[in-house]
């Protein structure tokens, strides 16, 4: 039998560059570690079940009509196949059918939904038993959170929980990167721009704001763990296992903002 995969979770708030760290981090772990490496994007179930909910016709405001989708055995299985379809489509394709706006605001709505953490649960725990069984030896967790998904796949024993990090981003700056405007302050933009930055901070703040409200695992910061304001050096941590405030806000490159977790993660699994 395989040994268990080292586990490392990617949660925090929207638009705080959490998806771009998690995949330089996969590229780094792979290509300079020799790293088996499975990255899961927890967050993307729920927009698969936006897609799902929507293609039958349900009314997306409706708490009640949402739980009855998800309820439904066969919504469900046709939910599993969605998942699956989605992985073998291109990036261009999988980015257009679940990245738009509407979706990205819809997916809070199901978030928000305990058979829908059940439903994204019940995966995570398929999906850490395929990395085994494959012999993966790391795999990264993106999503929200999931400092208390880590430690329940760990109770489980699907995995050893071995770094968190939670993503945190002044939201003007995380919608200019967003929005493609990151070389470009706010104060000089078009107002045309400025109106679409102005837009997207409002969804941001919405998104952020259902997801900490929410009644099944809301997202919080991991208790106790230190802010790291990248790119500077990481602080000393004292939690187990150790987690991270991560705050992206400052004006940098992708590599700048990588660079410090992709190190930090490496370090921590040789340990």
């Amino acid at each position: 039998m395989n040994q268990l995969p080292q586990l490392i979770t990617f949660d925090g708030e929207a638009r705080s560059g959490k998806g771009t760290v998690v995949g330089q981090v996969k590229d780094y772990l792979r290509d300079e570690c020799g790293r088996r490496v499975m990255l899961i994007d927890a967050g993307q179930v729920f927009r698969v079940l936006v897609v799902a909910g929507t293609r039958a016709g349900i009314d997306v405001d409706d708490p009640a009509a949402i739980d009855a989708f998800l309820a439904d055995d066969a919504n469900a299985e046709a939910a599993v196949r969605l998942v699956k379809d989605v992985y073998h489509m291109s990036k261009s394709e999988r980015d257009g059918l679940l990245y738009t706006n509407q979706v990205g605001a819809n997916s809070a709505k199901f978030g928000a939904r305990p058979l829908s953490q059940q439903f994204k649960d019940d995966l995570l725990k398929k999906w850490l038993r395929d990395a085994r069984n494959e012999g993966y030896d790391t795999v990264l967790l993106d999503g929200r959170a999931l400092t208390e998904v880590g430690q329940m796949l760990a109770d489980d024993g699907l995995c050893e929980f071995t770094l968190g990090f939670y993503f945190v981003c002044d939201p003007i700056v995380g919608a200019r990167r967003t929005l493609g405007y990151a070389a470009t302050p706010y104060n000089e933009l078009t107002d045309e721009k400025c109106a679409e930055v102005d837009e997207l901070v409002e969804q941001i703040h919405i998104r952020n704001q259902k997801d900490r409200e929410r009644d099944v695992q809301p997202i919080i910061p991991p208790v106790g763990a230190p802010t790291w304001r990248l790119p500077c050096p990481a602080p000393k941590t004292p939690t187990t296992p150790p987690m991270y405030v991560v705050d992206t806000s400052a004006e940098m490159t992708k590599a700048q903002m990588s660079d410090g977790p992709a190190q930090l993660v490496a370090h921590q699994l040789l340990l």
